[in-house]
């Protein structure tokens, strides 16, 4: 029993190390998880003579999911990424393209006095002002 004891110090020990750690880098990059459900039931009170019950996916607007995040590269620049993708609610299957990471994926650097300059797939730049 008392090497168990020790066992477990140990580990309570390595993980408490391991927490300042995150700590310190969580300070210097981040990582959002984000996205936008829409789903909702659809009534019909005449399809073919009787009432209808439907499951209705993405009717107001796109259901997606994305990550995006930053790494502090110093002196006010920082690498930055997005990666979005559409899926159908109804199905959980890819919205467009039958590909991953459809709507968004790309990478760039971010600086507070010169802008950012990214590469990758995007949207317009007029959607910004929408």
């Amino acid at each position: 029993m008392k090497n168990v004891k020790i066992i477990f110090k140990k580990a309570l020990a390595a993980i408490g190390v391991l927490g300042v750690f995150s700590a310190t880098a969580h300070a210097q990059s981040s990582v959002t998880l984000y996205g936008s459900i829409d789903a909702g039931i659809l009534y019909l009170n005449n399809a073919g003579g009787h009432s209808l019950w439907q499951q209705s996916g993405s009717a107001l607007s796109n259901t997606y999911f994305g990550l995006r995040g930053a790494e502090d590269l110093g002196g006010g620049t920082k690498a930055i990424f997005r990666l979005q993708s559409a899926f159908n609610i109804n199905n959980g299957g890819f919205a467009r393209n039958e590909s991953l990471f459809n709507r968004l994926a790309y990478v760039g650097l971010q600086n507070d006095t010169y802008g950012t300059l990214t590469l990758g797939r995007q949207f317009d730049s007029v959607v910004d002002y929408l």
